[in-house]
């Protein structure tokens, strides 16, 4: 896992900027936001959990209850597999956050508490050095050895105008600070940069860019 910094966010001045962002404001992968997943894992933790065993093939249950369940039970998944409509992986926790109600039980009534890396992606034994990477098979998780040459890919790129979609190509066009693909401008230099603390604004920022700089520990 990368190491974690703490940051500053800066202009390319040097000033520090503040934004805020509220807990509501945050949207979670599955739906819903970070106010309300949190309300709903401290109503489950306030009444207390129930660890009722595991939960998956060979698991004390393979599926989660349909009915009766009670604010604050809690499963640990033992076979990867998608419960209450959320992809589980073993080890992680799923926990009641709202009791069963006869009328309106529904899998938001559960949460997942991952608790290992997620999606890790496991590449080969062994590469090519200069090959590009490709996913082996759909699962989005195995990685191998493309086959497929980073120089061949440059060399694309330099013949990019003898390709069908020189036309499209050829609508590039630069000005100052600024490029035009095909009507959408971009600007020229670094917009984002991650210095350390105390550390220089690089030379190469754009006059918009944003800059984080690491707290002092």
């Amino acid at each position: 896992m990368a190491e974690l910094f703490k940051m500053k966010l800066l202009d390319v001045n040097k000033n520090q900027i503040l934004p805020e962002t509220s807990a509501d404001q945050v949207t979670m992968a599955g739906g819903g936001n970070v106010e309300a997943k949190i309300k709903s894992l401290e109503s489950a933790f306030a009444a207390g959990t129930r660890l009722l065993g595991t939960v998956g093939t060979e698991g004390t249950v393979e599926t989660l209850p349909a009915d009766s369940y009670q604010l604050g039970d809690m499963y640990v998944v033992k076979t990867a597999g998608t419960y209450a409509s959320q992809v589980c992986e073993p080890g992680d926790l799923i926990l009641c956050v709202k009791a069963y109600a006869e009328e309106g039980a529904a899998d938001t009534d559960w949460t997942v508490i991952q608790n290992n890396v997620v999606r890790a992606v496991k590449g080969p034994e062994s590469a090519t050095d200069g090959n590009l990477m490709a996913f082996d098979g759909a699962s989005g998780t195995v990685a191998k050895d493309s086959s497929l040459k980073m120089t061949d890919v440059s060399d694309a790129v330099a013949k990019k105008h003898e390709h069908a979609n020189a036309d499209i190509l050829n609508g590039i066009s630069a000005s100052g600070d600024t490029m035009t693909v095909n009507g959408k401008t971009y600007y020229s230099g670094r917009m984002v940069a991650i210095i350390e603390n105390g550390g220089e604004i690089p030379a190469d920022m754009n006059p918009n860019g944003i800059v984080f700089e690491k707290a002092a520990v």
